[in-house]
C-alpha cells in the first residue's frame, strides 16, 4: 500500500514537472500598448525570445492580428516607460524611421528588425536558459 501511494505521487510530480517543461513563456513578459500602436514589452529577464514571444502573444491575442503581419522592432533595451525601473522593447506593426533590418536574427537591439506575428508567438515556446 505505501509503495503504491509513494509511485503515485512520484508519477504525479513526473506529469507535474513534465507540464511545466512544456509551458510557454508567455507568463514571462507584460505588454503594455503606447501612442501610435506601439507596444512595449516588459520581461522578466532580458532575453530575445521572451520580448518577441510578449509581443506576438499580444498582437494575436489581444489585438487580433494576422500571423502574417509584421513585427518591428522600434526601440531597443531601454528603460520602461509603464513600469519605471525595468527594462523594455518597443515594437511597432510598421517599420521605424531608420527602416527595417535585413537581420536574419531575433536580436531585440537591433532597431528594425522584424518577425511575423506568428514567428514571434512561435519563440514562446522556445527553451529558456533560465526555464
Amino acid at each position: 500500500m505505501a509503495r503504491d501511494i509513494t509511485l503515485a505521487v512520484a508519477t504525479i510530480g513526473v506529469l507535474v514537472n513534465g507540464a511545466a517543461a512544456m509551458a510557454g513563456n508567455e507568463s514571462r513578459s507584460a505588454a503594455y500598448p503606447l501612442t501610435d500602436g506601439l507596444i512595449e514589452v516588459v520581461a522578466d529577464f532580458s532575453e530575445n525570445a521572451i520580448y518577441w514571444c510578449g509581443a506576438g502573444d499580444h498582437a494575436l491575442t489581444r489585438l487580433g492580428k494576422p500571423g502574417n503581419q509584421r513585427l518591428y522592432v522600434w526601440k531597443g533595451p531601454s528603460p520602461s516607460l509603464a513600469r519605471p525601473g525595468e527594462q523594455a522593447v518597443t515594437f511597432g506593426f510598421t517599420p521605424p524611421p531608420q527602416g527595417a533590418a535585413p537581420a536574419l536574427t531575433n536580436d531585440v537591439g537591433i532597431i528594425g528588425n522584424t518577425l511575423s506575428v506568428a514567428q514571434a508567438k512561435k519563440t514562446c515556446d522556445e527553451r529558456t536558459a533560465s526555464g
